[in-house]
């Protein structure tokens, strides 16, 4: 149960949704600038996930430039007593189409657990509206339709949200596809504030929250914490849904 968690957590899935304010404007989504976008070639972010102030796992997004095409990958590894009693690592890989369109192509996995092993890619093909699972350890693949122009994994969201500018109010609808089905994820910035996280000292950041969308029937609440700069930053998340309160801290930057 608890691995679940870890692995939301870090991939901030957009499947913990709660119901939305009835107030809020019409969400507008900007277009990505792929000549000055907040992050480089090689830049590698690694956060350390953490429940009740114990610690869980430990995971690494980089960001490579492949030429025509960018591809994020994230390295996942249980900490502390989770490692003693449940262990797990897990490679996951995610490629964007060429510019330019943001949106992804590719999603896939290696996940290695007690008693159990993961290993699944899905491919996206925009002009049959389909997209294609396989799930290489069981030998089996799925087929599900796809309605957007482009679409999110769970991996290039949280790339997504670092790009174009944020303010107060924003509202973007990003869909996403997880699993056999498509997804949204309404995201909002709720505000701008000083606040210190961790080994971070006091800085001036950027409060997003994960608001509703279709295809989930998971409750729960998403708030992340990005730096007010170029670089947009992720500092610190809490995560609250039915498996607990997960918070994830920026430890070390390259």
């Amino acid at each position: 149960m608890l691995r679940r968690g870890f692995f939301a957590c870090l991939l901030a899935l957009a499947t913990i949704l709660a119901p939305p304010p009835t107030h809020a404007a019409s969400p507008s989504n900007p277009p990505v600038d792929f000549t000055h976008l907040p992050w480089k070639d090689g830049e590698a972010l690694t956060y350390l996930v953490s429940m009740n102030m114990f610690s869980a796992a430990e995971g690494t997004f980089t960001a490579h430039d492949r030429g025509d095409h960018w591809e994020f990958n994230l390295k996942l590894a249980s900490r502390g007593l989770v490692d003693e009693f449940y262990p797990f690592s897990g490679y996951f890989w995610c490629l964007l189409d060429p510019p330019p369109a943001w949106r992804s192509v590719e999603y896939g996995e290696f996940r290695f657990e007690p008693k159990r092993l993961i290993k699944e890619q899905t491919r996206i093909d925009y002009a049959a509206r389909q997209g294609t699972r396989e799930n290489w350890m069981a030998g089996r693949t799925k087929k599900f339709p796809i309605a957007e122009d482009s679409i999110d994994d769970v991996g290039t969201m949280l790339y997504h949200l670092r790009t174009g500018d944020w303010k107060p109010g924003d509202r973007r609808l990003l869909h996403i596809y997880e699993s056999d089905s498509e997804k949204e994820a309404l995201a909002e910035c709720e505000a701008r504030e000083t606040r210190a996280f961790g080994t971070w000292p006091a800085q001036a950041l950027l409060r997003l929250v994960v608001l509703p969308g279709k295809g989930t029937h998971h409750r729960g609440k998403l708030t992340l914490w990005m730096t007010d700069d170029a670089r947009h930053l992720p500092i610190h998340a809490d995560l609250i849904f039915r498996y607990g309160t997960f918070s994830i801290d920026l430890e070390n930057i390259k």
